[in-house]
C-alpha cells in the first residue's frame, strides 16, 4: 500500500538536501498525520519476536552455566530472593523506564530467579529474564532493601535489554576494523597484520568496557525508578553501593584501565545521591542498613546503645530500657544527617547535639557519676561520627 503524503508533507520531503532526503512515511510524520494502525502492529510483532528470541537465548545460556556452577537449594533463601525479586519484576513490567543505553522500547519478561552457591559478592543477569544471585552477596546486603536494588539492577539489565545490545555493537566493531587487517594480511605484511590484531582487540575490549560501563550506570538509575514504585527503600542501592566502595578501597589496588567494566563503585554512590537528590529521596541510611542503625542489647551491666556493632554507651537502673528506647529514634535521625564531630559535646550530665540536647544520663549509669558518663560518651559519639564520615565521604 503507497502512502499518499499531504501537500506540507511534500513540501517537507523537497526541502532538504537529496542526501537527507526524507522518505513519505517520514514526512508524514513531521507533517502532523498518522501512520495506519498495522506500521506500527509490525513494529511490535518485531519486538514481541525479538524478546521470544532472547528469552529462547537465555535458556541455552541457563544449561551451559548450571554446568559449571551449583545451585543452592536452600529454600528460607531462595524464598527471600524469590518474593523480593517478583515485586520488582512486576513493577518493571508495570512501568517503563527508558534507557539511557540499550533497548529504550518496553520489553516485557517473566523473570526468574535462582541462587547459586558461591561466597562472592555477585549477582548477574542473562537475556529473556533469569537472573542469579550468588550466595555470597546474600550474605552481604544488611537489608530486604538493599537486597531488592541488587535485584532490580539485574531486572533492569534484562529489560533495557543490555547484553543483546553489546553483543549487536561489539559485532559491529568487529566488521569496521575487519578491513584494516584484511588490508595488512593483502600487503604482505604478517608484521603489519598482527599489529592490526593487537589493535583491534585493544579496541574493542576498550568499546565494550564503555558499553558496559553506560550499561551499569543505566542499570543503576533503572533500578531506582523501580524502588522507588514499591515498597522497598531506594535509599538501600545507595548504601549497597557504599559498601562495595569502601571494600575496595581496602582492597589490593590495580588500575584496570579499558579493562575496567564497570564504573568504580565510588563514582556510582556519588551519581545514586544525586538521583535521590533530585527525587527529593531523604537519604536516611539507618532505616536500610544495620552498620549506621542505632539500637541496644541488655547485659549484666546495663543496657548497651550501639551504632552497628560499636558500643556507645550504657544506661543502668530499673529504667535503663526506656531510656534506650526514647534516645534511638533522636540519635538514629542525628547519624543520618551525617554530622561533624564539632556538633556533639558534653555540658555537664547532657550530650548535646547542634546545641540542643540528645542524651540526659542519671548517678548510677557510671561510676564516676552522670557527668563521667555524659564524657565518655562525647568521645564515643565522636568516634562514631568519625568512622561514618570515613565510610561514606573518604
Amino acid at each position: 500500500m503507497r502512502l499518499n503524503p499531504p501537500p506540507q508533507a511534500e513540501r517537507l520531503m523537497t526541502r532538504v538536501p537529496r542526501l537527507l532526503r526524507l522518505t513519505p512515511a517520514v514526512a508524514l510524520v513531521l507533517a502532523g498525520a498518522s501512520l495506519p494502525c498495522f506500521a506500527q502492529t509490525e513494529q511490535d510483532q518485531r519486538h514481541q519476536e525479538e524478546l521470544k528470541r532472547d528469552v529462547e537465548l537465555g535458556q541455552k545460556y541457563a544449561a551451559e552455566i548450571e554446568k559449571q556452577i551449583k545451585l543452592s537449594q536452600d529454600t528460607t533463601l531462595l524464598e527471600r530472593v524469590n518474593r523480593i525479586g517478583q515485586v520488582l519484576a512486576a513493577v518493571s513490567r508495570e512501568y517503563h523506564v527508558v534507557a539511557t543505553y540499550g533497548d529504550k522500547r518496553h520489553s516485557v519478561f517473566e523473570y526468574t530467579f535462582k541462587v547459586v552457591q558461591d561466597e562472592d559478592v555477585n549477582a548477574f543477569s542473562i537475556p529473556g529474564g533469569l537472573i542469579y544471585v550468588n550466595s555470597g552477596l546474600l550474605s552481604f546486603v544488611q537489608s530486604d532493601d538493599e537486597l531488592a536494588a541488587v535485584l532490580a539492577h539485574e531486572i533492569a539489565h534484562a529489560a533495557n535489554r543490555h547484553l543483546i545490545t553489546m553483543s549487536r555493537q561489539q559485532e559491529r566493531t568487529q566488521m569496521f576494523t575487519l578491513p584494516v587487517v584484511i588490508a595488512a594480511l593483502l600487503a604482505g605484511s604478517v608484521r603489519d597484520a598482527n599489529l592490526a590484531l593487537i589493535g583491534q582487540d585493544l579496541l574493542l575490549t576498550a568499546l565494550t568496557s564503555g558499553w558496559s560501563q553506560e550499561a551499569e550506570t543505566d542499570a543503576d538509575r533503572t533500578a531506582m525508578y523501580y524502588m522507588l514504585r514499591s515498597k522497598y527503600n531506594p535509599v538501600g542501592l545507595l548504601t549497597f553501593m557504599e559498601r562495595l566502595a569502601f571494600r575496595e578501597k581496602n582492597s589490593p589496588r590495580f588500575d584496570w584501565g579499558i579493562m575496567r567494566t564497570h564504573p568504580p563503585s565510588r563514582l556510582r554512590a556519588e551519581r545514586l545521591k544525586a538521583l535521590l537528590a533530585k527525587e527529593q529521596v531523604p537519604i536516611e541510611r539507618s532505616k536500610v542498613t544495620t552498620d549506621f542503625r542505632v539500637g541496644y542489647k541488655i547485659e549484666d551491666e546495663g543496657v548497651v546503645v550501639m551504632l552497628g556493632n560499636e558500643e556507645l554507651f550504657r544506661f543502668r537502673g530499673e529504667d535503663a530500657e526506656e531510656r534506650a528506647n526514647q534516645v534511638i529514634e533522636p540519635l538514629n535521625r542525628f547519624f543520618d544527617s551525617v554530622p561533624q564531630v564539632f556538633e556533639v559535646s558534653a555540658s555537664g550530665d547532657r550530650i548535646l547535639a547542634r546545641g540542643k540536647t540528645l542524651i540526659r544520663f542519671e548517678p548510677g549509669d557510671a561510676t564516676g557519676g552522670s557527668q563521667a558518663a555524659a564524657a565518655a560518651a562525647e568521645a564515643s559519639l565522636k568516634r562514631a561520627i568519625y568512622r561514618i564520615a570515613f565510610r561514606i565521604n573518604w
